[in-house]
């Protein structure tokens, strides 16, 4: 119990209480001294009767009873014959015995008021904490109320009690809010039945019934009609109670879950249109269950394993096992005539029967580093042995919430890859025929640059054979003279193999090569057309420069051709300064520039749309190819082509990219 400060005062200590009793008799014995000495009054009993009290009052029965007997002694020495003496004479004992029990009931009475007060100081003290701690709770329960209707207003819930032998309901504010009735009017079993939809009035009736006869709890869902016209989808849930004189009460909450019925029709909805979609795409369509497979690869982030390349290349058996881990759970019907199926339940099944092991390791890593989609064009094996080419788009839209799903969708390419391989043996008849006619006009350079070894060679043998016929052949010169017979004819080898490779007609080569040395290949290849007209090349090669990915015949046919345009157009303006500047360049670390720059007339502005046109030539005996074939080998090669006239020597300037290899 909590101690008021203002009642300390009331409580010292043992001690003092009775050293204030000894002062109160002290202060008696002097005040009848002086009434005696001065006023020649006869001493008093009254002021030791005043002590004794003050004494009680003060310090309580101890005190009390001490003050009463201090007093008795006091009265008997100071004022009672003999003075000064402690011998209680017969006479004196009557009147001393009646002020000791006089002293005494005082001290009792006085305990007894001051225990009387003291008890009420408790109780007016504990009444006052329980009125504080009944403040709190209440201000605590209008804290909890206040949450309650907050929380039932965002949740749409409401509650109700429902007395079933008086028929009384009482709401909470959300439920009138949910059933839009008056907080002020009493609820009945009428308000809920006028809310009723018409179609769930005998439901409702039913479970009112049921609840009343067998006092059963109910948990239903039945529709509200509302005043202006709409319609409210409600879950009533409550159960029974019965308290002390024995009436039958529910409990309940009303959820107000419009919001959730149209949610859930809009996913039923979506969910229709997903498998309409699914079913009757005209792309094969195949959902996969990548459940085991996630877990797989779980297994092994755990391990710690961060680079899933180098891990399947180290244990290849691995692959084999996360294949058959990923598993067909659903296909569409072309899916099932694309795969060579007569049903569904052919298709489903491990993804390994279709996917070869590459195809399968490409998607599994893009999933390995957590990208939501993966394409490319690869090949598959139905059941029934075909192989097909077909565009594979595999989607993982739940990769973070739900990764256990994937979709994958299938195109039948086949055709379109025919047709493109189809069209790249004619792009390499267009190149081996524009070869062939470049080859024809060089014929002249050709036969020059043939000519000039054999002919070294004839000279050589022709001085070999005087030297054999002196009577002392000199055979060291004889040696140095055949050797170099040997040189030229290997010099004229290499032209031929040059030419023959131009000339030969093969399907394109993929390899890693280097511009800079294509470039001095095809320069040498035209040194002899380069040095008759007369032509200044500059070649800036590039060191540094990575390689590229290409066929180097086709490269060799694209800077041949470009260098023979730039020598016939300046031979044609009839200049004397004919300067031709090639540059390999990096224009940023993946694509390699390479820039061929002329001091020709140039391009007329009108020609530069069609330049790469098929057919279109500026020249009279031009057949329109060379350029457009250029540009066909340049854009398989993954680059691209340009022509303008902003050369810094005055004339044209062609530009093509060709993306890097970085080692």
């Amino acid at each position: 119990m909590r101690e008021l400060t203002r009642l300390n005062w009331f409580k010292p200590s043992p001690g003092l209480s009775y050293v204030i009793a000894l002062l109160g008799v002290s202060a008696a014995v002097i005040a009848n001294l002086l009434l005696e000495t001065y006023l020649e009054a006869f001493p008093t009993l009254f002021l030791f009767l005043c002590a004794i009290i003050f004494a009680a009052w003060f310090g309580g029965v101890g005190p009390g009873v001490a003050a009463t007997a201090l007093s008795i002694l006091a009265f008997d020495y100071f004022f009672l014959a003999p003075i000064h003496s402690v011998n209680l004479m017969l006479k004196n004992i009557p009147r001393i015995a009646l002020f000791g029990m006089a002293g005494l009931f005082v001290v009792g009475l006085m305990a007894a008021q001051r225990n009387t007060a003291e008890s009420l100081r408790r109780s007016r003290a504990d009444l006052e904490d329980k009125v504080r701690e009944l403040e709190k709770l209440n201000a605590a329960l209008k804290i909890s109320e206040t949450y309650l209707a907050e929380a039932q207003r965002l949740s749409h819930t409401g509650s109700f009690g429902w007395n079933v032998s008086s028929g009384e309901i009482l709401w909470s504010e959300e439920s009138y809010r949910i059933f839009e009735y008056d907080p002020a009017t009493r609820a009945t079993i009428e308000m809920v039945l006028n809310r009723a939809h018409p179609d769930d009035m005998a439901l409702v009736r039913q479970v009112i019934k049921r609840a009343t006869t067998h006092k059963e709890a109910f948990d239903f869902e039945h529709r509200l009609l509302m005043p202006d016209g709409s319609v409210k989808h409600l879950n009533v849930v409550a159960h029974a109670v019965t308290d002390k004189s024995a009436e039958l009460q529910f409990v309940g909450a009303v959820m107000d879950i419009t919001a959730r019925k149209k949610s859930e029709e809009a996913l039923r909805i979506s969910e229709q249109r997903y498998r309409h979609l699914f079913q009757h795409m005209p792309i094969a369509l195949l959902q996969l269950n990548a459940s085991k497979l996630v877990e797989l690869l779980n297994g092994l982030r755990a391990e710690g394993v961060t680079e899933l390349g180098p891990y399947i290349d180290r244990y290849p058996d691995v692959l084999q096992q996360l294949m058959n881990a990923d598993r067909i759970e659903e296909v569409n019907e072309r899916a099932i005539e694309m795969l060579g199926g007569r049903n569904a339940s052919e298709i489903l099944g491990s993804l390994a029967r279709y996917y070869s092991p590459d195809a399968f390791r490409r998607g599994l890593e893009s999933r390995w580093r957590g990208e939501p989609m993966h394409q490319e064009e690869t090949k598959i094996t139905t059941l029934d042995g075909r192989i097909i080419d077909v565009l594979k788009t595999a989607t993982r839209p739940g990769l973070i919430t739900d990764p256990d799903i994937s979709l994958v969708g299938l195109i039948d390419i086949t055709e379109r890859v025919q047709a493109r391989d189809m069209l790249q043996r004619v792009q390499a008849d267009f190149a081996h025929a524009a070869r062939m006619s470049m080859l024809g006009e060089l014929t002249a350079s050709i036969a020059h640059e043939v000519n000039q070894p054999l002919a070294a060679i004839a000279t050589n043998g022709e001085v070999s054979l005087r030297l054999l016929g002196r009577s002392e052949p000199d055979l060291a010169e004889v040696r140095e003279m055949t050797q170099c017979v040997i040189n030229d004819a290997r010099r004229a080898a290499d032209i031929i193999v040059r030419v023959r490779t131009m000339a030969t007609r093969q399907a394109p080569e993929q390899t890693l090569l280097s511009v800079d040395e294509v470039i001095r290949e095809a320069l040498l290849f035209l040194r002899h057309e380069v040095q008759s007209h007369g032509l200044a090349v500059t070649h800036h090669s590039n060191p540094a420069a990575p390689k590229v990915l290409g066929d180097r015949t086709q490269l060799q046919q694209v800077f041949v051709n470009l260098t023979v345009n730039a020598i016939q157009a300046m031979a044609q303006m009839g200049t004397t300064r004919r300067t031709l500047v090639i540059r390999t360049t990096l224009s940023d670390p993946d694509t390699l520039c390479c820039t061929l720059e002329d001091s020709g007339p140039g391009i007329e502005p009108k020609h530069l749309d069609r330049l790469f046109d098929s057919f279109f030539t500026t020249r009279e005996a031009g057949m329109g190819l060379g350029l457009r074939i250029s540009r066909s080998i340049i854009e398989a090669h993954g680059g691209g082509i340009r022509a303008d006239n902003e050369s810094a020597y005055g004339g044209a300037r062609f530009s093509f990219t060709l993306p890097a290899k970085q080692h």
